[in-house]
């Protein structure tokens, strides 16, 4: 965890992962030998070690630091001593990582790159896995109700078939404990993020937000309710749980935040070319301080939980 130690209080890290469940006693530890990413931008590090984040920058105010402000399956690669080679930066030999996240990925894209992948390699259980998809269907669903094409029913419908298939290629990675282990993640809430704001102020109808919260929830009960729920092949983050327990104004001193309405990014500096030098003023220098990063993707405190929360799962359920 070596990363990660810097960007949250001491004490709320040791409480974060304390709390995030698993069985506290085990026969050995899991060590997994190989680490692969799935999903789309939120998990992805791109080859010149840009995220879908703030992203930070060296002392020089210039060059990128790719280590600092890790996605989640960053933090869960470096808590086994692993690193993804597009962000190697002192070129470490190490047990290496596989990003195989897109931009833009679909549940079905996710399900396409899983096959890909197996097409040339094999999935054993010192495979870890880490995804989280989902984000890029429950917009389209909205955008399809936004233009008419799609009753809420249908819409509503549509994300929760596309959750049970997410479910369903999880169990099939994990193939009942003879493949990878594998941590998946719910996407972020995104009725609480700046975009249901903009949508709610763009269409004059407060249930915007409402509808896109109803369609985020559809399409994690759909995943949830699919996946075999045996602790000892898969380990599930709750994304979406925490982007509404991070939004709670009563929290927002305990979270080490300062805004959960608004984007960090400044809209001249779209992700991934956002930096700590490229934000807005009152983010202004720092990354952590905004929940969201742009009115999309959430940014640093986010991803940091989301990592934590995965790499305690890993540790503690019995894999």
């Amino acid at each position: 965890m070596r990363v990660l130690k810097s960007l949250l209080a001491p004490a709320l890290f040791a409480a974060l992962l304390g709390g995030c469940g698993g069985s506290s006693s085990r026969v050995e530890n899991y060590v997994p030998t190989r680490l692969v990413a799935f999903g789309d931008e939120l998990s992805l590090v791109n080859p010149n070690g840009s995220k879908y984040t703030v992203n930070a920058l060296k002392a020089d105010g210039v060059t990128l630091d790719c280590v600092t402000y890790p996605v989640w399956p960053q933090v869960v690669a470096d808590g086994y001593g692993m690193l993804f080679p597009e962000c190697n930066p002192n070129a470490i030999a190490t047990t290496v990582a596989v990003m195989k996240a897109s931009v833009g990925a679909k549940v079905a894209d996710v399900a396409a790159a899983v096959a890909a992948f197996q097409a040339t390699s094999v999935f054993t259980p010192q495979t870890l896995v880490t995804v989280m998809a989902g984000q890029h269907d429950i917009l389209a669903a909205y955008a399809a109700y936004d233009a008419g094409t799609l009753t809420r029913a249908q819409a509503k419908t549509q994300v929760t078939a596309v959750g049970k298939t997410l479910g369903a290629l999880v169990n099939s990675m994990a193939n009942q404990g003879s493949g990878a282990r594998v941590l998946y993640a719910t996407p972020p809430n995104l009725g609480y993020s700046p975009y249901a704001t903009a949508e709610v102020t763009r269409t004059g109808d407060a249930d915007r937000a409402t509808l896109l919260k109803e369609l985020t929830i559809d399409f994690t009960e759909g995943l949830r309710l699919q996946v075999l729920n045996d602790g000892r092949y898969t380990g599930l983050i709750t994304g979406d749980e925490l982007t509404i327990s991070m939004t709670d104004p009563t929290k927002l001193l305990a979270n080490g935040l300062t805004n959960t309405a608004e984007a960090a990014c400044l809209s001249s500096a779209p992700l991934p070319t956002c930096s700590t030098a490229t934000m807005v003023s009152g983010a202004a220098g720092v990354g952590t301080a905004y929940l969201w990063a742009d009115a999309q993707h959430p940014g640093v405190s986010f991803q940091s939980r989301v990592g934590i929360a995965a790499l305690n799962r890993a540790r503690n359920n019995p894999f």
